[in-house]
């Protein structure tokens, strides 16, 4: 039995009328983000389609004009409503709270029995409390990280008290236990949602706002942060000083993280000498990059906060007769929200195409569906992954995975 893995993922999910394979309308005919935004780009695809491509790719200015135009010409429609929820996803993991409650309610307006809905309608109202997040001052700076567990910490101030949070691309809200943010001197507000990890377990979401953080040379304003016991994974074996997380909407305000050799990590520069990029495209608040295996284009989690990879179904799908080769296993994931057994098998190793090749060693394919996106994504690349072809890039701007030159 393997126990060997992490998921700090925190998920919510999209609120879209109809829903292909991810996030995307069905009436966009596609369930791939990078073939969508392909299509939009070429003027092959209803505004509508244009509005959630744009969205998903970090173009704001364009998805906001599309998607406000679907709203205004098809008032009450399927199509408004999936434009709600496109917008609901831009502007949540920008920390634009005020504005994904305005557009939540406007939301419920037309369906009122959207029962998700009306439960996330929860954290963003306790979160809207308080101004929007915000950038006070954003310049390149550079920070001396540490791997505790397979997990990349870097230092970060919160309110004036020092700290060493988890980097995790994975976690749509940064997250805290509640001795840390006692210790940062923050309040606490319940909510009435549930948030679940990639364990496919949930657990019940309170939240809490820092009026002040800084990393490198970023000063931001106005964090939100999930919080949960001491118990809960991974808090419960980590030190005082180091009991929190830093999720999608810190980093994503960070613009960029090239990790380096010697514990460096850089923080909103480019990539030093680009050798190859990879798409990034972000399905709701969850970054997922496209990976071309064999021939075959997959779409996978980059989840920073994993201290493992592991692959789902549509990878053995992809690959019928590497499959033969397993070993049938059982497959512990462990998140904030606990753990949960699958069905799995392991292969000898799996090559990814970063920088010279990397080799996923014993790599595990998850057979089960523990989460929803485990339907469609190849699986969930982790930090072991990463930070063997370092130095490599995370470019929220560009939209890329990137990897310089060793």
């Amino acid at each position: 039995m393997l126990t060997r893995s992490l998921s700090l993922a925190i998920l919510f999910s999209a609120f879209v009328s109809t829903l292909s394979a991810q996030n995307i309308p069905d009436s966009c005919g596609t369930d791939d983000w990078f073939q969508l935004r392909t299509r939009a780009d070429h003027g092959e695809t209803s505004l509508l389609c244009k509005g959630v491509a744009d969205a998903a790719f970090e173009r704001p200015s364009a998805a906001l004009h599309e998607l406000q135009a679907v709203i205004r010409n098809e008032p009450h429609s399927a199509n408004s409503f999936d434009a709600h929820g496109a917008l609901i996803g831009m502007y949540s993991r920008e920390g634009r709270y005020r504005k994904a409650l305005e557009q939540v309610d406007l939301g419920l307006a037309e369906k009122p029995d959207a029962g998700d809905l009306k439960a996330f309608r929860s954290i963003v109202a306790a979160l809207a409390v308080d101004s929007d997040q915000k950038i006070v001052r954003g310049r390149p700076g550079v920070v001396h990280s540490e791997v505790i567990d397979g997990n990349l910490f870097a230092p970060v101030t919160v309110n004036g008290v020092s700290g060493t949070y988890i980097l995790d691309t994975g976690a749509n809200f940064s997250m805290l236990c509640e001795s840390e943010a006692k210790r940062l001197g923050l309040k606490v507000r319940e909510t009435t949602i549930t948030l679940s990890d990639g364990s496919g377990l949930p657990s019940a979401a309170r939240v809490a706002v820092a009026p002040d953080l800084r990393v490198g040379g970023i000063h931001l304003k106005h964090v939100a942060f999930s919080v949960v016991s001491d118990a809960n994974e991974p808090f419960v074996d980590l030190p005082a000083g180091h009991k929190g997380i830093l999720g999608i909407l810190v980093l994503l305000a960070l613009q960029s993280l090239r990790v380096e050799k010697e514990n460096r990590i850089v923080i909103g520069e480019g990539p030093a000498s680009k050798v190859q990029a990879f798409p990034l495209a972000f399905n709701d608040a969850t970054p997922v990059v496209q990976v071309l295996l064999d021939g075959k284009p997959l779409s996978f989690f980059l989840d920073t906060g994993a201290a493992h990879t592991w692959l789902y179904k549509p990878f053995a799908d992809a690959f019928p007769e590497r499959m033969k080769e397993g070993k049938t296993e059982t497959y512990t994931i462990r998140g904030v929200s606990g753990s949960s057994m699958q069905e799995s098998l392991e292969l000898p190793s799996v090559t990814f195409p970063f920088a010279q090749g990397v080799e996923l060693a014993s790599a595990t394919v998850i057979m089960t569906t523990p989460t929803d996106a485990s339907r469609w994504a190849a699986g969930n690349l982790g930090f072991n992954l990463l930070v063997k072809a370092l130095p490599f890039t995370i470019d929220f701007r560009a939209m890329e995975l990137s990897f310089d030159r060793p």
